[in-house]
């Protein structure tokens, strides 16, 4: 009887745990609004971006039309520094081109898996986004 008992409890336990936990619809939306809000933080500094860019490319042009031979690697360092501004700046939209608002035609599991992948790709975009603009504002003394 206490066997019977026992199980019979662990089962309620079980069935109230599930049925107080959110649904899995309940828990893409969560999803999406994290994905959301990750690109959020970040697409607001799109323009400072490019201006860090433009000031990295000066800086760059600067020192390479200057009469000190020895600037050459510094140049190079600063061009790599400008293309990975270019690459942050193009990562965030290529990521918004194919991020699909519309995932109705997909099953629950599907879009949970849609989702995570679209999560993980945004926060590539994120920390391609704030290391650059922080490498570039370094370089600049503007940090």
């Amino acid at each position: 009887m206490k066997i019977v008992f026992k199980s019979f409890s662990v089962f309620i336990l079980f069935l109230f745990l599930f049925s107080c936990g959110e649904s899995k619809e309940e828990a893409n939306q969560r999803l999406r609004a994290e994905v959301i809000e990750i690109h959020d933080e970040v697409m607001p500094f799109m323009g400072d971006l490019k201006t860090l860019r433009k000031k990295i490319a000066a800086k760059a042009d600067e020192l390479e039309s200057s009469s000190e031979s020895d600037n050459a690697e510094k140049v190079q360092e600063l061009r790599l520094l400008a293309k990975q501004l270019d690459e942050a700046f193009d990562g965030m939209f290529v990521w918004m081109r194919q991020f699909k608002q519309n995932t109705d035609e997909m099953s629950v599991e599907e879009v949970e898996a849609y989702l995570l992948e679209q999560k993980s790709m945004i926060q590539k975009v994120h920390e391609d986004i704030t290391s650059s603009m922080q490498l570039a504002k370094s370089e600049l003394g503007e940090d």
